[in-house]
């Protein structure tokens, strides 16, 4: 801890009564709605709920003006790092494991809006100045709590188990019929959550905190955390809120100018920080870029950068940093930011406790009952997150990846990725084999074989044939969470005498998401295979009846329903014959808006001449899907698998794709 040099007297600013605290400290606080934000934004925390304790003039209050600089920075990839982050600013007391604290809020979501679905990288340091540590003693409650607040925690009912409440006990999702008829028996403790929140605020430390955030490429996170203990943040100007000596000695003094110490044409440097070991070398290495190298500069003069040749930003205590390490930050910046920790004081770390704590023995296993139950109805944590999206958004935040070769394939995700679904599709361009030698699935000349996942290590999907003569090419489609369940369905079938069906089928829960269907005549070759899309949000996808001397194969997986927009979308299969040159598929040939998305699709040719199959992804979230022919020599066939928005409910027509000039 660094104290200030004139601690007393920055400590003589505070003799205001209670007044300033009592708006926190004595209040209830929901704890899935809190957003705990250090008050470089001047934000206030929505978690805070109505009085349990009138805590004005009872308030016992410690002088503690003291300023914390983190020496090394926090790494944040994903949402469960920023929660991590969040408990920083807060202590709960006896929560249930199954609890995830300021999960339906997701604090400091508003930073870190791109972090799962753009991919990005931060590093992430909170530094800190206390001025108060406030607290309530509970011996004095009896005169002091909300009469109002007893009375309804009276009325509050004791939760029994019964048989069809088993899904609500144990939190699980609130849409399945049990838990509807269990939601209504503890409206009023979801009612009483609303209004106290579901904790006490005992304690709070008042101060400010900044919270600084630098964007970094995945090499420079990975170097960042193998070379953690060598990247001290006095290198990293950017992230140090106190590199400036001044900012460190004390508040503004009374009848003084903002900045006591230092001045505003040159600032000292942060004993201990004036000075950069070299590390590890590298391009991507933070240190050595340009922008994070200390210099003799004053703060309102930073470093030249394209950023400032362009006419950067104005000031703002806003500090995610982007992708220019320097973001705008000058003197004044901190100025405002010091002296706003002095005239506008906020709570930067709450002590809470469980309003249980205040009911009867009786209902306090209620009270924990409906705790699961309101944090199931308002929770996400990582896996309530991916299930409550957008389906485009689910999709788009995966990895596509195809591949072709004669005989065998073997498709693999890249790294940080597991498999979740796809296929290999094989066609045997030999003749067909006659006679008493064709039996079973030899008799066919198309065949599908699903990418089943196995589990969170499952990241490859492989077919085996030995034979030249078999064209294999597949689709396969990773996610980075394991828990992003799509369920394949498939189906093969060589008829000869027709009449039967084929059907894929969704578990319960679940719909088709994606699939096609295929059929090949025995006597065509593959450029003369009949394709048709299966139909989005339905529970199944089936051939009902097969003709004659025909093969058939259907393949597609299922997303459950918790999904948003499933029933929106549809799939569409475009194709081409006799094509020499590049072709382009949409999901629309009108004018094109933001309704006009591809959200997941590939692309295939193939060279009936020489054998040979060409697959490519379609980019997701894009208007246009470009397909290479590789040999534009020969004649190839051109199909396009595209899962667009279905623009309402009415079903688009789409046309052939076009052809690109060469």
């Amino acid at each position: 801890m660094d104290t200030p040099s004139d601690g007393s007297d920055s400590g003589d600013r505070f003799d205001r009564g209670d007044e300033p605290f009592s708006k926190y400290v004595g209040k209830g606080y929901d704890i899935l709605f809190g957003y705990p934000l250090p008050n470089n934004e001047l934000v206030e925390d929505p978690g805070f709920r109505n009085e349990i304790f009138d805590t004005r003039n009872s308030l016992d209050i410690i002088s503690q003006v003291a300023c914390h600089r983190d020496e090394y920075f926090s790494f944040i990839e994903g949402i469960n790092d920023v929660a991590h982050l969040a408990m920083d600013n807060i202590n709960v007391e006896d929560v249930n494991t199954s609890i995830i604290p300021f999960s339906a809020s997701m604090p400091y979501k508003s930073y870190f809006a791109d972090l799962e679905i753009g991919r990005k990288k931060y590093l992430v340091a909170q530094n800190s100045c206390v001025h108060k540590y406030v607290t309530y003693n509970l011996r004095d409650s009896t005169r002091h709590i909300n009469r109002e607040f007893l009375l309804e925690t009276e009325k509050l009912p004791i939760l029994e188990k019964k048989a069809n409440g088993k899904d609500f006990l144990q939190g699980e999702y609130p849409h399945r019929e049990g838990n509807q008829q269990c939601a209504g028996s503890i409206k009023p403790w979801m009612d009483f959550f609303q209004k106290y929140g579901t904790h006490l605020v005992l304690s709070a430390h008042f101060g400010g905190r900044s919270f600084n955030a630098l964007e970094v490429s995945r090499r420079t996170m990975e170097e960042a955390k193998i070379y953690s203990y060598k990247y001290a943040l006095g290198s990293v100007p950017s992230l140090d809120v106190f590199r400036a000596a001044w900012l460190q000695q004390g508040g503004p003094k009374r009848g003084g100018t903002e900045g006591s110490a230092g001045s505003v044409d040159g600032v000292d440097s942060v004993d201990g920080i004036d000075s950069v070991d070299s590390v590890a070398s590298g391009g991507d290495d933070i240190l050595n870029q340009p922008n994070n190298q200390l210099h003799d500069q004053p703060l309102n003069q930073p470093p030249r950068t394209r950023e400032n040749a362009l006419g950067g930003r104005a000031p703002s205590l806003d500090t995610r940093g982007g992708n220019q390490t320097f973001d705008g930050w000058n003197q004044l910046t901190y100025a405002v930011w010091k002296d706003s920790i002095y005239a506008n004081l906020l709570p930067v770390h709450l002590e809470l406790i469980s309003l249980s704590s205040f009911m009867r023995t009786g209902k306090k296993e209620s009270y924990d009952k409906a705790l699961v139950y309101y944090n199931s109805l308002h929770g996400m944590n990582k896996e309530r997150y991916y299930l409550s999206q957008d389906i485009t958004d689910v999709l788009a935040d995966g990895k596509q990846i195809t591949g072709s070769a004669k005989g065998s394939l073997i498709l693999s995700c890249p790294v940080g990725y597991v498999k979740s679904t796809g296929f290999i599709l094989t066609y045997d361009t030999s003749e067909r084999v006659r006679g008493g030698a064709a039996k079973g699935r030899d008799a066919a000349k198309i065949r599908v074989y699903p990418c089943l996942s196995r589990g969170e290590y499952d990241i490859s999907c492989s077919h085996r044939n030995e034979s030249d003569a078999v064209i294999s090419f597949g689709w396969l489609y990773c996610v980075k969470h394991s828990f992003v369940k799509l369920e394949t369905f498939y189906a093969n079938g060589s008829n000869k005498s027709g009449g039967t069906s084929l059907e894929g089928k969704c578990p319960e829960g679940s719909s088709v998401a994606f699939g096609f269907k295929m059929k090949l005549e025995r006597n065509k070759n593959f450029p003369s295979v009949k394709v048709k899309a299966c139909p989005v949000g339905e529970a199944k996808c089936a051939i009902s009846h097969t003709k004659a001397n025909s093969d058939y194969l259907l393949w597609g997986f299922c997303a459950p329903r918790s999904f948003h927009s499933i029933s929106s979308l549809q799939v569409t299969y475009i194709e081409e014959s006799n094509v020499m040159n590049d072709v382009q598929g949409a999901c629309s040939d009108m004018y094109k808006n933001k309704y006009d998305n591809i959200f997941l699709g590939f692309s295939f040719s193939f060279d009936n001449a020489l054998g040979s199959v060409d697959v490519s992804p379609c980019a997701m979230k894009t208007k246009d899907c470009v397909h290479r022919v590789s040999r534009r020599a020969a004649k190839s066939y051109t199909g396009m698998f595209l899962l667009c928005r279905n623009d309402g409910g009415a079903r688009r027509e789409f046309s052939s794709p076009t052809r690109l000039a060469q």
